[in-house]
């Protein structure tokens, strides 16, 4: 996907960052630009990696297992691609610490599905 306009996080082309202290918020400034710089591929890689589950969809937890990469990095990517569109949400499950986590999907969920 081409943007014309600058990157940012509210439309999840960009990293967030946060911290509470000034020191802790350039740092994270700065790591969110590193990773920005590599987000294309990190989103394609996303994509690849979820293609798999189909419309079940997996939890950010499956998918770092399946990758080899800590949570912490599959996580926040998903809400990106939420935020773009090209991934959905499908509904929370058991996580690996047993707490109730969002799984994600590619396949938008049909109308029917969407239901309560």
């Amino acid at each position: 996907m081409t943007h014309t306009s600058t990157p940012h996080y509210r439309d999840g082309t960009a990293a967030g960052f946060k911290g509470n202290s000034a020191e802790a918020r350039e740092t994270g400034k700065e790591a969110a630009k590193n990773v920005t710089e590599t987000l294309n591929r990190r989103h394609r890689q996303m994509m690849e990696a979820w293609a798999p589950y189909g419309s079940y969809g997996a939890t950010p937890e499956e998918v770092a297992g399946d990758l080899g990469l800590p949570v912490h990095v599959v996580r926040p990517r998903a809400g990106e691609l939420v935020k773009r569109g090209m991934m959905f949400e499908v509904g929370k499950r058991p996580g690996l610490l047993g707490c109730r986590v969002m799984a994600y999907s590619i396949v938008k969920p049909s109308a029917a599905s969407e239901a309560p």
